[in-house]
């Protein structure tokens, strides 16, 4: 089993992929559950996130 070190630590919490997926989640649900307030802010925050340079 591979140690666990802080630059692995680092690297998994530097990764755009778990936000990114987190949101796409959020605005998903939001859209699916009518709350289109939310559901338009987790894709403002998406876009925001992309453009940033983040991903």
């Amino acid at each position: 089993m591979q140690e666990l070190t802080a630059g692995r630590v680092r690297r998994g919490l530097a990764d755009p992929l778990p936000p990114a997926a987190a949101l796409a989640l959020l605005a998903v649900a939001a859209a699916a559950l009518d709350a289109s307030v939310l559901c338009w802010s987790s894709i403002g925050a998406l876009a925001g996130f992309s453009l940033s340079g983040s991903v």
